[in-house]
């Protein structure tokens, strides 16, 4: 079985909270981003002094000068200069080595928009700069307002906008991969929207009022005009030249894959599909329409694209440098690669380890995310009927199965009305799942509080027993939180219906086992630390316990708990 594969070679996870860890990358990634970092502090200074305008022009001038004053001298220039011709070859390059346009929407956007970065801008940076060095143009706020106002104002905010928006998806997706960001993600909205607002508003601002009160001479003749119109001709025809020759690339490249596809590439369920040698697994798949997550658009930052490689890993180059990190980072095992950086050569089988969520094109395999296999951290629960045997003795068989239903039944509600979700049932007892479609945090609650419901079932099916049954109904559970491997296995996997779910883990074992010392410490639930910790619940005067777990070292933290009206569980 396809999936059987990914259960077993799992990469260890990262820190809980923490869904993958960012790499160094590599010369050419660092350079990239550090380069990009540099024009958009440029951007970012530019772009306050326009927001100026809005108190005057004069003020937009005399902050200018602080502007000129880092970026005009021969270090700042060189800086400013050598970062353009950095970011723009390198996303050239990039970009010529790309097997096929299909990617994700933000991927594409910023693709498309930093090509049309270069276009729009040498108009701007030729007036500037080559008026300024060639004839001494001095391009203060004065000049250049009068001479953007109101022709070219609309290209003017167009272009603005393109640069930031450029910037917003670069820096987002850059830092998504730290856990700080987001928890400043609301703030970074914020900002992301207000600072081009504000540039906008005192660009418009002070040209318009400028427009209105003074009568501004702009300081260039028709010759200088002539001479930038003609250079700026000359650049634009330049890197149109460039950004064709590279798109033209990707479509040479994709018409010879069609020509010669020498392998072929199978995924889980028998999907298979023909590709070209020379491209990424992450491209292959793209071109075919197989999901695959990338959270950093494939520059090796992330680890959401690993795949496990089934059959012909020997045949792949060793990771470079960024994928090695990456995969150093996250503890991978033998044979996981990551798809944005492995390029076959030969045909083999993979497994994609981290789920994403398919389109309604695809297969019902592909579209059901538990088919691939999802590792999540989540609670789970073990219930079971104490000393069912012993109570069901000399008892009509009718009596036996409308107890053991009625126990089932509200037992299952009980814990479906807390979010949870029953895998199994095993006799007269219950396993259960909780945070599979949330966080560890909400499914720790959930489970808590499913046990204070369990408890108040417990006591109705005591009250309603019936007098033919002599001893007490008691209940017994066990609670563990922990990562765990989600999947449909078996028949119900490869039907790839909504049923067949389980869990597989240790995480499992371990709730097993707690619900089997409820015997030992004569209580109603034994709930690890790891889940009152995770729920941030508060259980007063608790008493604690260790339980010594086989194969472990060091034991495992436990409440045994013979009633939970003390635990105090939070909203949410």
């Amino acid at each position: 079985m396809p999936g059987s594969h990914s259960l077993s070679s799992t990469p260890a996870r990262s820190a809980p909270g923490r869904q993958f860890a960012p790499g160094t990358g590599n010369l050419r990634q660092r350079l990239r981003l550090w380069s990009g970092l540099i024009l958009f502090v440029y951007c970012l200074s530019h772009f306050l002094n326009h927001a100026l305008g809005i108190i005057s022009v004069n003020a937009m001038d005399e902050a200018s000068l602080w502007h000129y004053w880092v970026w005009r001298n021969p270090l700042g220039e060189a800086l400013l200069l050598g970062a353009i011709l950095t970011h723009m070859t390198l996303a050239l390059w990039r970009t010529a080595r790309r097997t096929t346009l299909k990617m994700p929407a933000w991927e594409f956007i910023q693709l498309v928009l930093g090509l049309y970065i270069p276009w729009s801008l040498i108009p701007h940076i030729g007036t500037t700069v080559g008026l300024a060095k060639e004839f001494g143009f001095n391009p203060s706020y004065h000049q250049m307002l009068t001479i953007l106002w109101p022709d070219e104002a609309f290209m003017q905010s167009v272009l603005l906008l393109v640069v930031w928006t450029h910037a917003m998806i670069g820096l987002h997706f850059w830092l998504r991969l730290y856990p700080f960001y987001m928890r400043l993600k609301v703030a970074a909205l914020a900002f992301a929207v207000a600072l081009p607002s504000l540039a906008l508003w005192g660009f418009v601002e002070g040209a318009r009022r400028l427009a209105l009160t003074e009568n501004v001479k702009v300081k260039v003749t028709r010759d200088q005009w002539d001479w930038i119109h003609d250079l700026v001709d000359q650049l634009q025809a330049v890197v149109f030249g460039l950004i064709a020759a590279s798109l033209l690339a990707i479509l040479f490249r994709y018409l010879a894959n069609l020509r010669a596809r020498r392998l072929t590439i199978t995924y889980p369920g028998g999907l298979s599909v023909k590709a070209q040698p020379g491209a990424t697994l992450l491209e292959i798949s793209r071109m075919n329409d197989v999901p695959i997550a990338s959270v950093c658009g494939g520059r090796a930052r992330c680890s959401t694209c690993r795949v496990k490689v089934l059959e012909g890993e020997e045949t792949l180059e060793a990771p470079n440098s960024a994928e090695a990190a990456v995969l150093s980072r996250i503890g991978a095992v033998r044979g996981v690669r990551l798809a944005c950086q492995a390029r076959p050569q030969v045909s083999m089988k993979i497994q994609p380890l981290v789920s994403v969520k398919a389109g309604p094109e695809t297969s019902a395999h592909l579209q059901d995310a538990y088919y691939w296999g999802v590792e999540q951290d989540i609670a789970v629960m073990f219930v079971d009927l104490r000393n069912f045997t012993k109570i069901t003795e000399s008892q009509l068989a009718y009596d036996v199965v409308h107890l053991l239903n009625s126990y089932l039944d509200q037992a299952a509600a009980a814990i479906h009305a807390e979010g949870g979700y029953v895998d199994k049932f095993i006799g007269d007892g219950i396993m259960a799942l909780f945070g599979m479609e949330s966080d560890a945090k909400t499914g720790a609650r959930q489970a808590l509080r499913a046990c204070k419901r369990l408890e108040a079932v417990m006591h109705m099916l005591d009250s309603e027993k019936g007098p033919q049954f002599h001893d007490p109904i008691r209940l017994g559970i066990g609670l563990h939180l922990g990562p765990a491997i989600l999947g449909r296995i078996g028949s119900a996997g490869t039907a790839a219906t909504n049923g067949g779910l389980t869990a597989l883990g240790d995480v499992v074992n371990t709730a097993s086992r707690l619900e089997a010392a409820n015997k030992e410490h004569q209580s109603f639930a034994v709930v690890s630390k790891d889940v009152v910790d995770a729920a941030e619940a508060s259980i007063p005067n608790a008493e604690t316990a260790e339980i010594t777990l086989r194969g472990k070292e060091i034991p495992l933290q436990v409440f045994p708990l013979k009633r939970l009206d003390t635990i105090v569980v939070p909203a949410g």
